[in-house]
Protein backbone atom coordinates (compact mmCIF):
# COMPACT_ATOMS: atom_id res chain seq x y z
CA UNK A 1 0.00 0.00 0.00
CA UNK A 2 1.51 3.27 -0.78
CA UNK A 3 1.98 5.94 1.43
CA UNK A 4 -0.37 8.51 -0.13
CA UNK A 5 -3.01 6.12 1.15
CA UNK A 6 -1.46 5.36 4.72
CA UNK A 7 0.05 8.69 5.03
CA UNK A 8 3.98 8.75 6.77
CA UNK A 9 3.42 8.46 9.99
CA UNK A 10 5.66 5.39 11.66
CA UNK A 11 3.40 3.94 14.46
CA UNK A 12 2.74 7.02 15.79
CA UNK A 13 6.02 8.40 17.01
CA UNK A 14 7.06 11.55 15.71
CA UNK A 15 8.81 11.68 12.72
CA UNK A 16 12.84 11.68 12.13
CA UNK A 17 13.27 12.66 8.14
CA UNK A 18 17.12 12.72 7.19
CA UNK A 19 18.44 14.52 3.95
CA UNK A 20 20.60 11.97 1.94
CA UNK A 21 22.54 13.66 -1.47
CA UNK A 22 21.91 12.01 -4.66
CA UNK A 23 25.04 11.91 -6.46
CA UNK A 24 27.06 13.26 -4.39
CA UNK A 25 30.37 11.20 -4.36
CA UNK A 26 31.82 12.03 -1.12
CA UNK A 27 27.97 10.17 -0.21
CA UNK A 28 28.18 6.82 -0.23
CA UNK A 29 25.37 4.53 0.60
CA UNK A 30 26.61 3.33 3.46
CA UNK A 31 25.52 6.45 5.32
CA UNK A 32 21.64 4.86 4.77
CA UNK A 33 22.48 1.95 6.96
CA UNK A 34 23.01 4.57 9.59
CA UNK A 35 20.54 6.30 9.28
CA UNK A 36 18.22 2.90 9.16
CA UNK A 37 19.90 1.60 12.39
CA UNK A 38 19.81 4.82 13.94
CA UNK A 39 15.91 5.25 13.73
CA UNK A 40 15.56 7.42 11.20
CA UNK A 41 11.93 7.08 9.89
CA UNK A 42 12.20 8.85 6.03
CA UNK A 43 14.91 9.35 4.47
CA UNK A 44 14.85 12.28 1.98
CA UNK A 45 16.72 12.04 -1.12
CA UNK A 46 18.50 15.48 -2.48
CA UNK A 47 18.37 16.46 -5.68
CA UNK A 48 20.78 18.58 -7.15
CA UNK A 49 19.69 21.89 -7.72
CA UNK A 50 20.80 24.80 -10.61
CA UNK A 51 19.90 27.31 -7.92
CA UNK A 52 19.09 25.67 -4.22
CA UNK A 53 17.27 29.38 -2.64
CA UNK A 54 16.55 27.46 0.06
CA UNK A 55 19.47 26.10 0.81
CA UNK A 56 23.00 26.81 2.70
CA UNK A 57 26.63 26.45 2.24
CA UNK A 58 26.36 22.15 3.49
CA UNK A 59 23.67 21.38 0.60
CA UNK A 60 25.03 23.82 -1.69
CA UNK A 61 28.67 22.35 -1.84
CA UNK A 62 27.05 18.66 -1.80
CA UNK A 63 24.77 20.03 -4.64
CA UNK A 64 28.05 21.32 -6.52
CA UNK A 65 29.59 18.06 -6.27
CA UNK A 66 26.64 16.09 -7.80
CA UNK A 67 24.92 15.83 -11.44
CA UNK A 68 21.09 15.07 -12.12
CA UNK A 69 23.01 12.49 -14.15
CA UNK A 70 24.91 11.56 -11.02
CA UNK A 71 21.26 11.43 -8.90
CA UNK A 72 19.98 9.71 -11.49
CA UNK A 73 22.38 6.90 -11.34
CA UNK A 74 22.63 6.57 -7.45
CA UNK A 75 18.54 6.68 -7.23
CA UNK A 76 17.82 3.23 -7.62
CA UNK A 77 20.98 1.91 -5.88
CA UNK A 78 19.88 3.66 -2.77
CA UNK A 79 16.27 2.64 -2.70
CA UNK A 80 17.45 -0.96 -3.17
CA UNK A 81 19.23 -0.37 -0.07
CA UNK A 82 16.33 1.05 2.07
CA UNK A 83 14.40 -1.49 0.68
CA UNK A 84 16.81 -4.29 1.77
CA UNK A 85 16.15 -3.60 5.70
CA UNK A 86 14.15 -5.67 7.56
CA UNK A 87 12.15 -2.19 8.73
CA UNK A 88 13.03 0.17 5.53
CA UNK A 89 12.79 4.06 6.43
CA UNK A 90 10.02 5.24 4.04
CA UNK A 91 11.90 7.13 1.06
CA UNK A 92 10.97 10.96 0.20
CA UNK A 93 12.45 13.02 -3.06
CA UNK A 94 13.35 16.08 -2.10
CA UNK A 95 13.95 18.55 -5.76
CA UNK A 96 13.19 22.25 -6.87
CA UNK A 97 10.88 22.53 -9.49
CA UNK A 98 13.10 23.74 -12.53
CA UNK A 99 12.43 23.38 -16.53
CA UNK A 100 14.57 19.89 -17.32
CA UNK A 101 13.98 18.37 -14.70
CA UNK A 102 13.65 14.15 -15.57
CA UNK A 103 10.43 14.18 -13.72
CA UNK A 104 8.68 16.15 -16.05
CA UNK A 105 8.81 13.80 -18.66
CA UNK A 106 9.11 10.27 -17.10
CA UNK A 107 6.93 9.79 -13.94
CA UNK A 108 9.00 6.45 -13.07
CA UNK A 109 11.45 8.53 -11.77
CA UNK A 110 9.23 8.74 -9.03
CA UNK A 111 8.07 5.35 -9.35
CA UNK A 112 8.88 2.91 -6.11
CA UNK A 113 9.09 6.32 -3.65
CA UNK A 114 6.76 6.44 -0.87
CA UNK A 115 6.69 10.97 -1.26
CA UNK A 116 8.06 13.78 -2.66
CA UNK A 117 8.75 17.45 -2.06
CA UNK A 118 8.67 19.37 -4.63
CA UNK A 119 10.17 23.25 -3.75
CA UNK A 120 8.32 26.12 -5.83
CA UNK A 121 5.60 28.54 -5.83
CA UNK A 122 2.41 26.51 -5.38
CA UNK A 123 0.98 28.35 -8.93
CA UNK A 124 4.33 27.20 -10.70
CA UNK A 125 3.43 25.31 -13.41
CA UNK A 126 6.25 22.99 -12.99
CA UNK A 127 5.79 22.01 -9.72
CA UNK A 128 2.33 21.66 -10.59
CA UNK A 129 3.39 19.21 -13.17
CA UNK A 130 5.78 17.07 -10.87
CA UNK A 131 3.63 16.88 -8.29
CA UNK A 132 0.85 15.41 -10.74
CA UNK A 133 3.05 12.29 -12.09
CA UNK A 134 4.27 11.89 -8.87
CA UNK A 135 0.32 11.29 -7.88
CA UNK A 136 -0.06 9.02 -10.45
CA UNK A 137 3.35 7.00 -9.92
CA UNK A 138 1.82 6.65 -6.43
CA UNK A 139 3.70 8.91 -4.41
CA UNK A 140 2.44 11.26 -1.50
CA UNK A 141 3.24 15.05 -1.89
CA UNK A 142 4.42 16.91 0.65
CA UNK A 143 4.48 20.58 1.23
CA UNK A 144 7.29 23.24 2.03
CA UNK A 145 6.01 26.17 4.47
CA UNK A 146 8.51 29.15 4.11
CA UNK A 147 8.50 31.94 6.33
CA UNK A 148 6.59 34.27 6.13
CA UNK A 149 3.39 32.28 6.41
CA UNK A 150 1.02 32.94 3.53
CA UNK A 151 -2.26 31.89 2.20
CA UNK A 152 -1.41 30.48 -1.05
CA UNK A 153 1.34 27.82 0.81
CA UNK A 154 -1.14 27.10 3.55
CA UNK A 155 -3.80 26.02 0.94
CA UNK A 156 -1.38 23.51 -0.68
CA UNK A 157 -0.47 22.16 2.75
CA UNK A 158 -4.01 21.48 2.81
CA UNK A 159 -3.69 19.61 -0.12
CA UNK A 160 -1.18 17.27 1.26
CA UNK A 161 -0.94 14.03 1.51
CA UNK A 162 2.56 13.40 2.98
CA UNK A 163 3.61 15.77 5.39
CA UNK A 164 3.84 19.83 5.65
CA UNK A 165 7.54 20.65 6.21
CA UNK A 166 7.40 24.33 8.06
CA UNK A 167 10.04 26.82 7.59
CA UNK A 168 11.90 26.61 11.63
CA UNK A 169 13.50 29.53 10.89
CA UNK A 170 14.19 32.21 8.27
CA UNK A 171 17.26 32.23 5.74
CA UNK A 172 18.65 29.43 4.64
CA UNK A 173 19.33 25.74 5.61
CA UNK A 174 22.23 25.32 8.26
CA UNK A 175 22.55 25.05 11.85
CA UNK A 176 20.83 27.24 14.45
CA UNK A 177 22.00 28.20 17.93
CA UNK A 178 18.13 27.05 18.79
CA UNK A 179 14.93 26.65 17.80
CA UNK A 180 12.19 29.88 17.60
CA UNK A 181 9.51 29.04 20.27
CA UNK A 182 6.96 30.84 17.82
CA UNK A 183 6.76 27.80 15.34
CA UNK A 184 4.31 26.69 18.74
CA UNK A 185 1.81 29.44 17.42
CA UNK A 186 2.54 28.66 13.46
CA UNK A 187 1.59 24.94 13.81
CA UNK A 188 -0.97 26.18 15.88
CA UNK A 189 -2.33 28.70 13.31
CA UNK A 190 -2.00 25.90 10.21
CA UNK A 191 -4.19 23.27 12.66
CA UNK A 192 -7.07 26.41 12.85
CA UNK A 193 -6.61 26.96 9.00
CA UNK A 194 -7.56 23.72 8.00
CA UNK A 195 -4.03 21.95 7.47
CA UNK A 196 -4.62 18.03 8.74
CA UNK A 197 -1.44 16.96 7.32
CA UNK A 198 1.47 16.36 9.96
CA UNK A 199 3.52 19.24 10.87
CA UNK A 200 7.40 18.74 10.77
CA UNK A 201 10.22 21.31 11.29
CA UNK A 202 13.00 21.85 8.91
CA UNK A 203 15.67 24.06 8.50
CA UNK A 204 17.84 25.03 11.12
CA UNK A 205 17.18 21.58 13.41
CA UNK A 206 20.25 19.99 14.27
CA UNK A 207 20.53 19.02 18.67
CA UNK A 208 18.45 17.05 20.56
CA UNK A 209 16.74 19.99 22.28
CA UNK A 210 15.35 20.88 19.31
CA UNK A 211 13.94 17.88 18.50
CA UNK A 212 12.28 17.82 21.85
CA UNK A 213 11.42 21.51 21.82
CA UNK A 214 9.54 20.76 18.29
CA UNK A 215 7.75 17.92 19.47
CA UNK A 216 6.57 20.10 22.68
CA UNK A 217 5.58 23.08 20.24
CA UNK A 218 2.96 20.90 18.38
CA UNK A 219 5.19 19.49 15.50
CA UNK A 220 5.28 16.01 14.32
CA UNK A 221 8.62 15.39 13.54
CA UNK A 222 11.57 17.23 12.08
CA UNK A 223 13.41 17.25 8.82
CA UNK A 224 17.56 17.48 9.57
CA UNK A 225 19.77 17.89 6.64
CA UNK A 226 23.33 20.05 6.97
CA UNK A 227 23.59 19.05 10.62
CA UNK A 228 23.34 15.15 9.22
CA UNK A 229 25.86 16.07 6.31
CA UNK A 230 28.24 17.23 8.83
CA UNK A 231 27.95 14.52 11.04
CA UNK A 232 28.66 12.04 8.22
CA UNK A 233 32.07 14.19 6.95
CA UNK A 234 33.07 13.14 10.19
CA UNK A 235 32.38 9.55 10.46
CA UNK A 236 30.07 6.91 10.91
CA UNK A 237 30.48 7.33 14.74
CA UNK A 238 29.55 11.39 14.80
CA UNK A 239 26.61 10.60 12.56
CA UNK A 240 25.15 7.61 14.58
CA UNK A 241 25.68 10.04 17.36
CA UNK A 242 23.67 12.79 15.61
CA UNK A 243 20.45 10.85 14.87
CA UNK A 244 20.34 8.19 17.69
CA UNK A 245 20.12 12.10 19.96
CA UNK A 246 17.76 13.34 17.49
CA UNK A 247 15.46 10.26 18.03
CA UNK A 248 16.51 10.29 22.09
CA UNK A 249 15.05 13.90 21.68
CA UNK A 250 11.57 13.07 19.27
CA UNK A 251 10.67 9.91 21.53
CA UNK A 252 11.23 12.16 25.01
Amino acid sequence: MKAHREGLAVGGRPLLAVYFPLGDPEAPLEWLDVYAESGVDIVEFGWPARDPYLDGPDVRDSMARASPGGALAALTPARRRLAARVAPPRSLLMTYAEAGHPGLDNVELFCDLDAVLIVGSPGDPLRIAMETGARRAGAAVCAFLPLPLNEQDIDAARRADGYAMLQAAPGVTGPRPSLDPSNAERIARLRREGVRAPVVLGLGVSPRAHARAAVEGGAKGVVVGSAALRAARAGRAELAALLKALRSGLDG
